[in-house]
């Protein structure tokens, strides 16, 4: 431990605790939070500039200071900071934990009663100074600036981006101000600080005040010369209020000589129990801070025995080789992971094998690294493997493990039967980060090496074919041993919340299905897609064209500030909320602006032919695999808390379809009958088979509601059956208007519609919205109570299930911001029919696959987007597999109303032609 007896040339960083929490309080989403709901925003933001701030400064000694309530300036001025709101309930909460990081970190924290952290600050910048110490005073509030100078610096994190930050000397204030750091309580003193709600004198703004504290030495100077002042205005109003600037002088003035010890022995930086911190750290998520913790300079002692060392094998030789295959034969399960040289299955190679046969036992085979001699023959592993690999009673964990067998696939291995994928499996258990690592030390406190540490970052960064053996053996080996070891505490879990159904008999074998989806992948059109890149660059020239001639001039139109410019300074069009840089101009305010200007339909056009340009018609090309001429995209399992499949690379999901331009990205995705490509010995046509309405069915069957049931059953159109009964009209007296808005409403009311938002959408007044949601209620009785009974069960359990059980958790269902709470409300209203609809498709997926292998069809399955999956068919085999399709996808569950699939085939995507 460093000695505190002769601090002199040492640095004490001195932190303002509530500055600090405020600023990540309110720069980091209150989306950040546990696996359990627990908010962690603001403690997760103050730990990280705390830290960051001790790695970019290294001082020898650290202290925190934290207000306490009432102070003597609220005594001495009543109306100090007395606008300023309660602090928000969500970060009280989390300012208990931001104290128990710093008692585990053993950072002390100093208060007094009656003053601020503020003067607590610069009464320890004093002490320190008199010892001859470096002092940096770490803070979110520019009133602390007035201590800079010879021995003080100031840490100010930056406005622009969470975690820059600025240093100021006496220098940098003189530079800012235009005057020495003391002189800030008069310059406040004469402006105001609305922060502190210090009124300041009426008429004097930055720039007067500026030009006094630099002309005159006080406040006093300034009224013993008044007659000098200019303007006049400002003469007057300080020679009237002359009272209160020097009140403001007061309040705006740092306490420096509060009765305080400054105990450096306790101060010292490092001197913490890590074991401790790491066990805080755990309960919290914060994983990614654990390397940036300080060196801890006591002796680290546990009471808890130690893990035994794992035991790992680089094979290298034949002999390691016949051990290895013994010791896995023999294993009640093995853990499998690969390394590579992409995180693209379908490019990457191969690089080495990683297998577990528990938790402390591991092997990595390497097979294609680059610069080692000492590697068995590739063929050789795999000849020796596969058997293993091919055997249907092989036990198989993974972490992610559709990579792993699609990889392994594709390098000629049998493909791997995945029986328990530890990512999936916290995905239904709703952990928050799924990444191995995290998961490892959040459930079973492994600190694991990260992939940087191995192939670096940047430029610089290697491939894993380029890394030490050794190295990349003892990485991949701890993947392996962490995986094993997360299965024995995963699994307990998933049976007693009750998702080990919804595990095994969906999630587990849907892996097969999606690889195979994968490896297929789709034709697309590369000519059409170039030929509509020219139109949409064309499209785009003529937009702007306009723009800049309703603008009267040209600007750079992607340029939010530019814009918000144009809009509302030159304009004049009604601003919406101001963000941090200015105004927004976000989708939704310009949404609100169409009918104030013909510029903002021009601005929506252009920004939506711009986005689906960049995202698809210019970017499909290039993914386009060059062995294949196909795209592959990736299905994700564990994105979408509904249990809805996502795809990447590229996203298929947000395709639009409502407009021609986005139906002609749609007529991109072909059936593959180019020469050279063809997967068939005949004509190749595209199959989509479509549940149609099936989240309204899933209405009508949750909530019982008779006229939804009576409606589906009797194969009406929903929404004219539903605008007859909420209009009351008969139902061949429903106009296309009427069958629109109960569209609207039957859609948005799985999503929590409320009256602002359906009045948007239709073009009704918010009041007519309002009294047709009412009717709609009372009409459909039972979804009123289906509603009803969702956020009860929301608020009681805090979580809603699908029909098959999955779990969407809503910690927020009882939150004080109402914002919030309405947010949960909706998100549990939705969960019962998407994630029902979800697992319905799931299952469907996986039956249908079955069945194709069952038949020995060539059919493949392709998609599966929204609704929808999509298949690519020889001409021969259509009809069969439509009406495979239809049966399959229609029985995977029995409602009190009837699934409906509709199927429609053709050349492309977008022109189908209904079977």
């Amino acid at each position: 431990m460093k000695s505190a007896h002769d601090p002199a040339g040492r640095t004490i960083m001195l932190v303002d605790g509530h500055g600090l929490a405020y600023r990540a309080f309110h720069a980091l989403p209150d989306t950040l939070a546990t696996a359990s709901g627990e908010p962690t925003n603001a403690v997760f933001g103050f730990t990280s500039m705390l830290l960051d701030a001790l790695r970019s400064y290294h001082p020898d000694y650290v202290v925190v200071s934290f207000d306490v309530g009432r102070t003597f300036r609220h005594d001495r001025y009543e109306a100090y900071k007395a606008h300023r709101a309660p602090m928000p309930d969500d970060l009280r909460r989390q300012m208990e934990r931001i104290h128990e990081v710093l008692a585990a970190l053993n950072i002390p924290v100093f208060t007094r009663e009656g003053y601020e952290a503020d003067d607590v600050i610069a009464t320890l910048a004093r002490l320190a100074a008199e010892r001859h110490m470096s002092v940096l005073v770490v803070t979110g509030d520019s009133d602390l600036l007035q201590l800079a100078d010879g021995a003080v610096r100031i840490i100010l994190p930056g406005r622009q981006r969470f975690g820059d930050y600025r240093v100021f000397d006496r220098e940098a204030v003189i530079e800012r101000y235009g005057f020495p750091p003391e002189r800030i309580p008069e310059y406040k003193a004469l402006v105001g600080d609305t922060s502190d709600n210090i009124p300041g004198v009426p008429g004097i703004g930055a720039k007067t005040a500026t030009a006094l504290v630099q002309a005159y030495d006080s406040l006093e100077a300034m009224r013993e010369h008044i007659d000098e002042i200019k303007p006049p205005r400002a003469r007057a109003s300080l020679a009237e209020h002359f009272e209160q600037a020097l009140h403001g002088r007061e309040l705006a003035t740092v306490v420096r000589d509060i009765d305080l010890e400054l105990d450096l022995d306790t101060c010292v930086l490092g001197d913490y129990d890590r074991d401790r911190v790491l066990e805080v750290f755990r309960e919290l998520e914060f994983r990614t801070l654990v390397n940036r913790l300080p060196e801890p300079t006591r002796p680290q002692v546990t009471t808890a025995p130690p893990a035994p060392p794992a035991e790992r094998t680089i094979v290298r030789f034949d002999n390691q080789l016949g051990d290895l295959l013994e010791e896995l034969r023999s294993a009640p399960a093995i853990a499998l992971d690969v390394e590579t040289t992409s995180t693209d299955p379908m490019t990457a190679r191969l690089v080495g094998i990683a297998l577990a046969t528990s938790g402390q036992r591991s092997f990595y085979v390497p097979v294609n690294h680059a610069n080692d001699d000492e590697q068995l023959d590739a063929d050789e592993v795999r000849e020796a493997l596969s058997p293993l690999l091919a055997d249907p009673n092989t036990v198989v964990y993974a972490h992610h493990g559709k990579y792993d067998a699609l990889v392994l696939e594709r390098a000629g291995y049998p493909r791997p039967r995945i029986a328990f994928d530890t990512m999936i499996a916290a995905y239904l258990l709703g952990e928050n980060a799924l990444d191995l690592k995290s998961l490892a030390f959040n459930r079973l406190g492994m600190e694991m090496t990260e992939i940087t540490t191995l192939i670096g970052r940047g430029r610089n960064q290697l491939t894993m074919d380029l890394t030490d053996v050794q190295a990349a053996g003892d990485y991949a080996c701890a993947d392996v041993e962490a995986t094993y070891r997360l299965v024995e505490v995963l699994q307990p879990d998933l049976e007693a919340q009750q998702q080990e159904r919804l595990f095994r008999e969906i999630e587990m074998p849907l892996i097969d299905v999606l690889i195979d989806m994968e490896k297929v992948g789709i034709a697309v059109d590369v000519d059409l897609l170039r030929d509509l890149s020219r139109q949409l660059t064309g499209q785009l020239a003529e937009l702007e064209r306009e723009i800049y001639g309703l603008a009267k001039h040209e600007f750079n139109i992607n340029s939010t500030r530019q814009l918000a410019t144009v809009l509302f300074d030159e304009l004049g069009l009604p601003a919406g909320r101001r963000t941090k840089t200015g105004y927004s101009v976000s989708q939704e305010v310009l949404e609100n602006l169409r009918h104030a200007h013909p510029i903002v339909d021009c601005i929506l056009e252009y920004r939506q032919l711009l986005k689906l340009k960049s995202t698809y018609v210019d970017a499909l090309p290039e993914q386009v695999n060059p062995e294949t001429g196909r795209i592959h995209t990736s299905f994700n399992q564990t994105i979408a808390a509904t249990g809805r499949l996502s795809s990447t690379d590229p996203n298929l999901q947000n395709i639009p379809v409502r407009t021609e331009l986005g139906r002609s990205v749609r007529r991109a995705f072909i059936a593959d009958n180019r020469p050279g490509y063809r997967p068939f010995d005949e004509e190749a046509v595209l199959l989509s088979a479509d549940y149609s309405q099936i989240e309204l069915r899933l209405m009508a069957h949750l909530s019982g509601d008779e006229r939804l049931v009576h409606a589906f059953r009797e194969g009406q159109d929903i929404h004219a059956a539903t605008a007859a009964d909420v209009f009351g009209v008969p139902l061949e007296q429903v106009t296309p208007d009427m069958r629109r808005v109960a569209k609207t409403v039957n859609f948005g009311i799985m999503y929590g519609m409320q009256a602002y938002g359906l009045a948007r959408d239709t073009g009704m007044s918010r009041q007519d919205a309002q009294r047709f949601i009412d009717r709609y209620m009372a009409r459909l009785p039972g979804v009123r109570a289906f509603l009803e009974r969702t956020k009860r069960q929301a608020l009681q359990q805090g979580y809603v299930t699908s029909m098959f059980g999955r779990r969407r958790y809503t910690p927020d269902i009882d939150s004080s911001n109402v914002n919030r709470r309405l947010a949960a409300e909706r998100m549990a209203i939705n969960m019962p029919l998407q994630g029902s609809a979800a697992d319905i498709m799931k299952i469907a997926m996986i039956r249908v696959h079955d069945e194709m292998r069952r038949r020995g069809l060539r059919s493949r399955m392709l998609l599966q987007v929204h609704d929808e999956l999509l298949f690519e068919v020889p001409r021969s085999e259509l009809r069969t597999m439509a009406d495979l399709a239809v049966d399959v996808m229609e029985k995977v569950v029995t409602l009190n109303v009837p699934l409906v699939v509709e199927v429609a085939a053709g050349a492309n995507w977008d022109e189908l032609e209904p079977l």
